[in-house]
């Protein structure tokens, strides 16, 4: 009788609801599946009987309002000691993020350790996290830097010569440029081989929330069943196909 009663509260159906932003290829309602994260995030959750719902807010509101308790969790966001503090993270990391500087093309900017790069004006976004390495250079106030409300804004800082360097994930910064400058803007910006970090990003619910660990535990289930059947690796396949044929279309052109 325990177990049956057991068996019954596992598969009861729950909901959950996380905050998504704008951040291609990963994140953003109006892409193909929503993006490559949300897309696995809502079929691990699926096959674990928990449905999903969707607040849509700015980039900084994504993670600081579910760490204000505002919203039940967000996903793609890295471990910090502020955030450690207010949020549960999944066991299962569900995106490594490649972190590089984008800067202007012809720029020559030679660095061993982020300390070298004293002497620039570096872009953020407020709510990103770039290294602890970084953070912790950033707050010795060691790098100069402006932070911004969004990617693009620093995009087009760097365009006009504010800033010298805006460091963003490689793929995500690669398709934001494609889609939302000009090939003659395009043409003048670049990025570095050079990864700054390699950040691993994570399903994240606030502590207070009352069935947190119940929800990441079938977060856990039903992203292991997707990733033991092969699912997994086909979603992803699946969806950037699709991103890309997104991409082509979005093109801003000449």
């Amino acid at each position: 009788m325990v177990m049956a009663t057991q068996a019954a509260h596992a598969d009861a159906p729950l909901s959950v609801t996380l905050t998504v932003h704008d951040y291609p290829p990963f994140i953003g309602m109006d892409l193909p599946y929503g993006g490559l994260l949300t897309r696995v995030v809502v079929e691990a959750f699926k096959a674990a009987n928990v449905t999903v719902k969707f607040e849509r807010v700015s980039s900084n509101r994504a993670i600081t309002g579910v760490m204000m308790g505002l919203y039940d969790g967000g996903f793609g966001w890295a471990h910090t000691p502020e955030r450690d503090r207010k949020l549960l993270y999944s066991e299962t990391s569900i995106y490594t993020f490649r972190m590089v500087f984008f800067q202007r093309r012809g720029m020559q900017v030679d660095w061993n350790t982020l300390a070298d790069l004293a002497k620039y004006q570096i872009g953020t976004t407020l709510g990103d996290h770039y290294s602890d390495e970084f953070s912790a250079l950033h707050a010795k106030q060691t790098l100069h830097v402006q932070e911004a409300a969004g990617d693009l804004n620093n995009m087009r800082k760097l365009l006009l010569g504010r800033i010298d360097l805006f460091p963003m994930e490689e793929e995500a910064g690669k398709m934001l440029i494609q889609t939302s400058l000009t090939p003659a803007e395009q043409a003048r910006l670049s990025y570095q081989p050079k990864p700054i970090s390699a950040v691993q990003t994570y399903l994240v619910l606030r502590r207070d929330l009352p069935n947190a660990r119940e929800l990441l535990d079938r977060f856990e289930q039903g992203y292991r069943q997707l990733q033991e059947s092969g699912q997994l690796a086909r979603m992803q396949a699946e969806t950037r196909k699709a991103m890309l044929t997104a991409v082509a279309q979005k093109a801003i052109p000449p």
